[in-house]
Order: C-alpha cells, then structure tokens, then sequence
C-alpha cells in the first residue's frame, strides 16, 4: 500500500508541474512592439555587417518581424527610393548595430509607431519611424518612413 500512495503523490506532482509549465508558457504575454523592432534591427544590422547585403531573402526570419504585405512591398519601395528601405541609406553604417535606439512605441489600438534612432560614423543620427501592427503572430512591422 505504501508504494501505492507513493506512486499516486508522484503522479499528481508530476501532473501538476507540467499543467502549471503550459499555464506559464500560455499567459505569457507576447513581445511588445519596441521587442519586435528592436530584435529585428539587431538581427537585420548583423546580417548586414556580415556581409550579408539582402538578410530578407531570409523569408523565415523576415516573417516573424514583417508582415507579409511589407515584405512583397520592399524591392519596389528599394528601387524608388534607390537605397535600402529598411535603415533608410544607400551605405549602411557598420557601426549602426551597436549603436541604434528603439524609442518608445505609441500605441492605438492594433497599430503602433516606434522612432528608431541609428547612430554610428556619421555626425547626425538618422531617425526614422517604423509603423508595426499586431496580427495574430504578434506585433509585425508593415512599414518604414525614411522621411522622419
């Protein structure tokens, strides 16, 4: 009998981990849309200092920060504004990855705009607003303003 009540504690336990692990990992709130853009700049501006000039052709990771509707407006946005779209510059600053700046978000609803600030070489640090928009995948970034 005592191996018997031993099992059944040991079992309940057990269960009772894994439910609360699922609970943890079901309401833990999503990444907020500075986390977004601040973890894509990151690994975007990697990419670029390895030499790595078109990171989006990366569909997997471009997608789990843009929306699909930004991603296919890209090459036609690059070929008007004739620089990449993405930091707003022709002559990406190696120096931008340790040196950019996510402002806070202002948020309305499921839309949100983010001021990033890149700071390297140059004298003046180029800033520009990034829009982004919460799908169900969480917060995406549809857009990037090089004029502000």
């Amino acid at each position: 009998m005592r191996h018997h009540g031993l099992i059944l504690v040991t079992v309940f336990v057990v269960a009772a981990l894994a439910t609360s692990g699922q609970t943890q990992q079901a309401t833990r709130p999503a990444a907020g849309p500075e986390a977004t853009a601040r973890e894509f700049y990151a690994w975007y501006l990697h990419r670029l200092n390895k030499e790595d000039y078109d990171p989006l052709k990366n569909r997997t990771m471009a997608l789990k920060y843009l929306t699909p509707e930004f991603l296919r407006r890209i090459p036609g946005l690059e070929k008007a504004l004739e620089a990449d779209v993405i930091v707003c510059s022709q002559d990406p600053d190696p120096d931008w990855e340790k040196n950019f700046k996510v402002e806070p978000a202002n948020s309305q609803g499921a839309r949100a705009t983010i001021v990033l600030a890149l700071s390297g070489n140059q004298p003046d640090t180029i800033k520009h607003k990034v829009t982004l928009k919460r799908t169900r995948a969480g917060w995406r970034i549809d857009g990037v303003d090089c004029g502000g």
